[in-house]
């Protein structure tokens, strides 16, 4: 077995995290060094200090990204908990016991450290293996998408095209070139649904916006001041008419026929053959929206191989709350999330 070296990341990695992770991120030297900054660097609750590096000798063989997400937990208040992301194994190392010692070593800092829980939102290939070793599963949850003709690329900006009057509710929608304070605001007067959501502030919208390497889409509903948004995402790194689904990663709204005016704007104007979005924590009458809308839902079918492209949380506690009464015990259990305004495609 290969002896590895594993440390954290360093300034002085950069270049070679900006070449390793072409794999994945495929946004060229300056794209992929932009993302890094990102993602890691420029995290609002984090930094890159986390981020863990796997050597063989001088050469980069494996990396495990992790930033942080800003959380409130009713009982608690704000809490940081980091995510694991952008997972990367050198091809002739896959399939050995590389991601596992990465793992491991990180869990012992966060451990050290007095982080509680490691959250992932992503598709491991190794999940199987991770739920075997530790880590809980919260989901699979059902997803709603539609397949269709790439619609025509306009002639003009997205923030430029044409306002449109929502037919079930008046409200006129209308794109924007990016976040603006009205939609943090709205989201924060609409009731939740569990007792663990995410922060979703002015910061939180800021820096999704700010990705380099993704394109967003935003929609208002306007009515007397803003009453619903939307929010969809496309990598940058393919075409229009490419594999890549769109995906809405936020819709809120003030009521029903808002919501669904906002799917089906989206529906006519962001680009892709297939746009999709996460359903779990929607109402039945917003599920029966978007199924009269034309989307097909996805159900989980408690088979893993056939559930594993569905999108799921498993996290792994680090040992700091064994033998401890806190509100932060209980987010093991399903019920206590509300993942509205979560999205591994998001958080990309």
């Amino acid at each position: 077995m290969s002896d590895y070296r594993i440390t954290r990341y360093t300034p002085h990695d950069r270049q070679a995290v900006v070449q390793f992770q072409e794999m994945l991120w495929q946004g060229g030297p300056q794209g992929n060094s932009s993302y890094l900054d990102w993602k890691f660097a420029h995290n609002p609750y984090l930094g890159d200090r986390y981020v863990t590096l796997a050597w063989e000798e001088s050469e980069l063989v494996g990396m495990l990204g992790v930033f942080g997400s800003s959380w409130e937990v009713d009982g608690h208040g704000k809490v940081m908990l980091p995510c694991l992301a952008d997972t990367v194994v050198a091809p002739a190392h896959r399939g050995g016991p590389l991601f596992g010692l990465m793992l491991e070593w990180l869990i012992d800092r966060l451990h050290a450290d007095g982080v509680p829980w490691l959250l992932d939102f992503g598709d491991q290939p190794a999940g199987p293996a991770m739920l075997m070793n530790g880590w809980t599963a919260v989901g699979p949850w059902p997803v709603a998408g539609a397949e269709r003709g790439a619609p025509a690329k306009p002639q003009v900006a997205w923030e430029d095209l044409e306002a449109v009057r929502g037919s079930r509710s008046g409200a006129v929608i209308r794109p924007l070139a990016t976040s603006s304070p009205e939609l943090p605001k709205l989201a924060s007067k609409l009731a939740t649904r569990g007792s663990v959501r995410v922060v979703r502030d002015e910061e939180y919208f800021g820096c999704r916006a700010a990705n380099p390497l993704a394109r967003y889409f935003h929609l208002v509903a306007d009515s007397n001041g803003t009453v619903g948004y939307l929010i969809a995402h496309r990598t940058s790194v393919d075409t229009d008419d490419g594999p890549t689904p769109t995906t809405i990663v936020e819709c809120e709204a003030v009521d029903d026929d808002i919501w669904c005016d906002l799917i089906e704007a989206a529906l006519a104007t962001v680009p892709g053959k297939v746009v999709t979005m996460w359903v779990r924590d929607l109402p039945p009458s917003r599920i029966h929206g978007i199924e009269s809308l034309g989307l097909s839902l996805t159900e989980p079918t408690g088979r893993l191989s056939q559930d594993i492209h569905l999108p799921k949380l498993v996290m792994r506690s680090t040992g700091v709350l064994d033998g401890h009464a806190s509100p932060l015990t209980t987010l093991s259990s399903p019920s206590v999330w509300d993942m509205r305004g979560v999205s591994g495609r998001g958080w990309r």
